[in-house]
């Protein structure tokens, strides 16, 4: 056998092959720069966040981040024609669709939180959790479900599609308040605290006075919520009016009256009001704290452990209201119990994924 002719082959094969890579990568190349490169809607969304963060750090724009509880709404087309994208078009797979888009930025804290809106028609449109969750969880007047009331949406009964996945942790769906922040509840948590262990003057002993913007739980808090969140997280979440009311045991108000007779402003993080673990419950028979039948038809009463409320006694200045194995009960302040927190989020957040199931829980971005 030739070797020689056997390696003139080889090699005149291997050119071949060589040429016709370098010719496809060339196509590909040249396919790229005319039609663009294409992405799913969600990349598309993570595009335009990114162009606007770039457009408002250009000082040639003339436009400032916005301050307090402005809001700045920038086009894409602005986005377009400052070159920090691409038309909608190449980045879109199917030719024939046509979209626009603008993104919405609010100031969160010291952060920014920058919210993509994509319009492509029937084949996608952006939309909020909050949106999302009221368009596809049917809104009930009987058994589990979301009802309307008081001008908010609460989710009520035993059975309910109402969780979130959000910094690595699941976490239950309380409401949706009238400015359309979606309150969350810490679905598991291994923190324990004393609500407060002050010397109580009454008691004439270390029991804690009941007094939640001085107490040891509101430290606390702030604690677990710098460990929780990263900062990424936090500009997801918006600062609320805490409610802080005392309750007297026989008061048979639902309404949040009388938590909210009183307010924290402008917190990050909290704790369940007792008015809202009675409206969890379906059970007419559920009127006021002692009442046993509030803990039927309750997706809060899965909880074994005794923890925390926010809501204080307003008869004994040591006592504080917990949930205890599916029961509001009065507890002394000093004890140490769960700490499950609640927070809020932006109505702006968008969502991305999930049915609300434990197994398929909400996510979103």
């Amino acid at each position: 056998m030739d070797l020689s002719n056997v390696n003139k082959k080889l090699l005149k094969y291997l050119i071949i092959t060589i040429a016709a890579c370098i010719g496809i990568l060339l196509i590909m190349f040249i396919v790229k720069l005319i039609i663009g490169t294409k992405f799913s809607y969600a990349k598309i969304e993570e595009k335009m966040q990114d162009a606007a963060m770039s457009y408002l750090k250009d000082e040639d724009v003339g436009i400032s981040l916005p301050t307090g509880n402005e809001v700045i709404t920038i086009e894409v087309d602005d986005l377009v024609a400052n070159k920090n994208m691409k038309e909608l078009s190449k980045y879109v797979k199917n030719k024939n669709i046509t979209c626009t888009g603008n993104v919405v930025v609010r100031k969160q804290d010291d952060n920014y939180l920058y919210i993509p809106y994509l319009n492509c028609g029937k084949d996608y449109t952006t939309t909020t959790l909050k949106d999302y969750i009221l368009t596809n969880e049917k809104q009930v007047e009987t058994g589990d479900g979301l009802y309307y009331a008081n001008n908010q949406y609460i989710y009520r009964g035993e059975y309910l599609n109402n969780y979130v996945k959000f910094a690595n942790q699941l976490w239950r769906i309380i409401k949706i308040d009238a400015e359309g922040n979606i309150k969350l509840l810490q679905d598991e948590t291994k923190v324990r605290n004393n609500w407060d262990n002050r010397y109580n003057v009454d008691d004439k002993s270390s029991v804690g006075i009941n007094n939640y913007e001085l107490s040891r739980v509101n430290k606390k808090l702030d604690e677990i919520y710098n460990d929780i969140f990263t900062d990424e997280d936090k500009k997801y979440i918006t600062s609320k009016n805490l409610c802080i009311g005392k309750r007297y045991i026989g008061d048979t108000t639902k309404d949040g009256s009388t938590e909210c007779y009183e307010v924290f402003e402008n917190q990050k993080i909290g704790l369940i009001q007792v008015d809202e673990f009675l409206n969890a419950s379906l059970d007419s028979n559920c009127q006021k704290i002692r009442d046993g039948a509030c803990q039927n038809y309750n997706y809060l009463t899965k909880y074994d452990s005794d923890w925390w409320t926010i809501t204080a006694n307003a008869a004994n200045t040591s006592n504080v209201y917990e949930i205890s194995r599916g029961k509001v009960n009065t507890a002394i302040a000093s004890i140490s119990k769960l700490i499950r927190p609640t927070i809020y989020l932006n109505s702006d957040v968008i969502y991305a994924s999930g049915d609300g199931s434990e197994e398929n829980p909400y996510i979103f971005k």
